[in-house]
This record gives structure tokens, sequence and C-alpha cells, in this order.
């Protein structure tokens, strides 16, 4: 299982593609420059494929279009060429998540959400709040689930049409409460999920690593006990038992039991981890790092090792479609496929 991540005017904007050159990196074996940069000087969030060939991009526009930075992009051959979707988005985009070629969504700040029926042309959904949105998870194409700032969480039973508050909305509500920020979200099935993200509290001046389950459709969270202070920016599960998270400082969780139980994996980094995937029990990728300053980090036994490759710059998404389809995307636009 994957997470993966709007009407109609299709742009025909290709976007330019630097050479395929072979690199070496330690940490994942061999890898293909697919694109070394945005040429629009676009800003890079999110990366998702449903297939070898087919794929998407998110994040913000270059500053030359100010008034509508929200950005999609989408290849037809497997990251060799992009187009950029020509609707006008207010926001920048945080995530993108697609259950088939034909079904996908994304989020953004100021609760933007759009969605796409074909791959290619997208539009805008109600979300009904005004906080920034991180994640976003379908469980079919009716069942959805989206998480962000100030104990946010959002879903819908019809794609989107309609989307509830199930918590949170209020913008700029958190003050001298404390709140759940939320970074990410993920479904084995309609009912069991979980929510990653960090517990503040103002008065206090303290904060923890956050993880919450529900086991009945988000009607109700259980917070997992994590030991860690730190923000987690990404959750990924294999099956109802095995899971990872990742976020600051480098720290990677591990659970086997659901997450009733949740514990650190070394990474040898301090850089931010912004997102983690699995191929099997044993295969798995970490990304992330700032400001110049990147990390890819790799496993061949489940996390008891990670293998680390600096990056000269922050690699936002890893996104594993299987064992044999890796991408990766940094924050400048790069994007890079495993071989």
């Amino acid at each position: 299982m994957n997470k993966l991540v709007s009407r109609p005017r299709l742009g025909t904007i290709l976007l330019a593609i630097v050479g395929i050159l072979a690199i070496v990196l330690p940490a994942a074996g061999n890898w293909s420059i697919l694109q070394e940069r945005d040429p629009e000087v676009r800003d890079y969030m999110s990366i998702a494929f449903t297939s070898k060939n087919i794929g998407w991009v998110v994040g913000a526009a270059s500053f030359e279009d100010f008034e509508n930075p929200g950005f999609i992009g989408y290849t037809m051959d497997g990251g060799k060429t992009w187009q950029k979707s020509e609707i006008k988005i207010g926001y920048d985009l945080a995530e993108v998540y697609f259950l088939d070629a034909e079904h996908g969504w994304a989020v953004g700040a100021n609760g933007t959400i759009a969605t796409t029926a074909n791959g290619r042309d997208w539009e805008l959904q109600t979300s009904k709040v005004g906080n920034g949105l991180k994640g976003i998870y379908f469980v079919n194409k009716d069942i959805g689930y989206a998480v962000g700032e100030s104990d946010t969480i959002l879903s819908t039973k019809n794609g989107g049409d309609s989307w509830k508050v199930l918590q949170g909305g209020q913008l700029g509500a958190v003050g001298d409460d404390d709140a759940n920020m939320y970074s990410a979200i993920q479904f084995l099935d309609e009912e069991t999920g979980w929510i990653a993200g960090v517990r503040v509290s103002p008065t206090t001046k303290s904060q923890f690593a956050l993880i919450q389950k529900t086991t009945d459709g988000g009607q109700n969270w259980v917070t997992q006990a994590t030991g860690k202070e730190d923000i987690l920016e990404d959750i990924f599960f294999l099956d109802a038992s095995m899971g990872w998270a990742v976020g600051e400082n480098g720290v990677i969780l591990h659970t086997n039991d659901g997450g009733e139980t949740w514990k650190e994996q070394a990474s040898g980094t301090q850089e931010t981890l912004r997102s983690v995937g699995f191929a099997d029990e044993k295969n798995g990728w970490a990304v992330g790092g700032d400001f110049g300053v990147g990390a890819i980090l790799h496993t061949s036994d489940g996390g008891k090792t990670w293998e680390l490759k600096d990056s000269k710059e922050k690699i936002v998404k890893v996104f594993v479609l299987d064992g044999q389809n890796v991408w990766v995307a940094s924050s400048t636009g790069a994007i890079m496929q495993a071989q």
C-alpha cells in the first residue's frame, strides 16, 4: 500500500529535461536524474505515481505567478518529460495523493483541496476550513480524509464533493491552548488509520511527537506513546502491524504491533526527515533535509540499519510504487529514480 499525491484547460508547457545522468548513491544503489531542477523555478513539495510511467508533482509556482502559486505537474513517461495542469490555485500545495490513474487529490494552504477525474484536468473542492492542510488519503473513490494545522481533521464520503469537519478547522484558534498539528495521514481500510504530527503546549512551552490511531473511521482517535519531542512529518504502514514514522532531528520510529509500542531506529542523521516509504518489510527509504542540505536513507533490513547519502538539496518526498519503481523529489524540482 502506498500513499499516493485540478477543469479544464490542459497546459502544454513542457518542462525541460536536463539529460538522464546516472549517479551512484551508496544509500540506495544506482539512481537516474530525470530532471535536474524545475526550469520555471517552482518549488516541489510532493510526488506520486500510479504506474512506472504516470505520475504527478505539486508545490508552488514561481514568483511570476504569485497570484496563483499552486502548481500541479504530470508525466506520462516516468518523469522524463512533464506538463503543467493549467488550473488556477491561489495557494501553495503541500501533498498529492492518487487512488488510481484517474482519481487524485491535492491539498495545501488555506484549506485548499483540488481533485481530478482523469489525472490531467483539475478542479477545486470546498474544504470549509482556512487552515493549512498537510496530508490527504483516500480509502476508495468515495471515502477520504485530510489533516492539517490546529487540530484539523476532515472527512468525505462522496469523493470530496462535500467535506465534513471532524475536529479543529478554526483558523488561528491555537492561541495559548494545547493543539495538535497534523502532518500526515494513512488508512488501511474504512475503519483503521493513523495520523502523525506534533502536540504543542504554549503554556508549558513543550511539545511531543504525536501519533494517533482510529478504528472507527476517524470518529475517535487514540494517542499512541512515542517517547519523543520531535515533530513527525510522515507516517507509513505496510499492514495492520508494521509501520514507520519520521521527522525532526533524523528521528525514525518503528512499530510491529500497530502502534501499541513505537521504538526508535538509528538514522545516522540529524536532518529533518520529511518522507518515508517501504516496498516490503525489509526494503525502505526515508528522505529529508533543509536549506541546501539533504539526506537519502535506505534500509534492506526493515530499519535495523540505515545507509545514509548526503545531498546538496532538500529532498521533500520519496514515493515507492514497488521494489522496482522508486522516485525522490527535491524542493528545487530535481527528480531522481532508483535503478
